[in-house]
């Protein structure tokens, strides 16, 4: 395990601080799609014990970054094209339906905080918060919708979303110019401050739908690498 070294444990709990690196090697494409995962392995590249690397993977294991199946174990989330549709299709689905639900009466202080810590984020250039903050706008537009139940399932397919849209990120470094996501954003959050359900709907239509195919081409281009690095 070539990547174990760049790992590094200072300070925080062990067993987070190895979620976190491999998280990272995950995202930055150095663990590959699909690429399984020894606990003892781990243990032994990086001279710690079963139980603090076992502790790592459940970690993992929450945010989906990596998946145990009878036949293969454990390994790195190897999403299929049709795991990105779904996911957005989801996530589609609740956004379109807070959207067709906006009122000018609904009370937007959630968003518009939202929306002004993606902007401060923005100027990091740092994918993962800029991620980070973008997710908590639309998690504040569903939220709209005043259920509970929606908010955590919303939550949940977070998990997957994040990973999606970071990796697009980093790809294809899309926060080195930060002038076009910050208006399609600023768009989204005027569609639903207007209280117009036709404008809200538009606005998300149209950012979903190009986060989408972006996406989609990112991941087969991590597919089609793994592959041919396999063969």
């Amino acid at each position: 395990m070539s990547w174990a070294g760049r790992i590094d444990i200072v300070g925080r709990s062990t067993a987070q601080q190895v979620a976190d690196g491999l998280t990272n090697l995950i995202l930055e494409g150095a663990m590959s799609p699909g690429e399984r995962l020894s606990e003892a392995g781990m243990a032994r590249s990086m001279g710690l014990s079963r139980n603090t690397v076992r502790e790592a993977v459940r970690l993992l294991e929450k945010s989906g970054l990596v998946r145990y199946s009878f036949n293969r174990g454990l390994a790195v989330w190897n999403p299929t094209d049709d795991d990105v549709v779904d996911v957005f299709k989801a996530r589609g689905y609740l956004e379109r339906m807070a959207a067709a639900a906006v009122t000018p009466a609904a009370d937007m202080s959630a968003v518009h905080e939202a929306h002004q810590a993606y902007r401060e984020a923005l100027a990091t250039r740092d994918a993962r918060t800029i991620v980070e903050k973008d997710l908590a706008i639309h998690q504040a537009t569903v939220g709209l919708l005043g259920s509970e139940r929606i908010n955590r399932f919303y939550a949940e397919l977070m998990n997957e979303l994040r990973y999606f849209l970071v990796i697009s990120s980093l790809e294809r470094h899309e926060y080195e110019n930060t002038e076009s996501i910050a208006l399609e954003h600023q768009r989204l959050v005027d569609g639903y401050a207007s209280g117009d359900p036709a404008r809200a709907t538009d606005a998300v239509v149209a950012i979903l739908e190009e986060n989408l195919e972006l996406v989609r081409r990112v991941v087969a281009g991590r597919q089609s690498r793994s592959s041919s690095d396999s063969a």
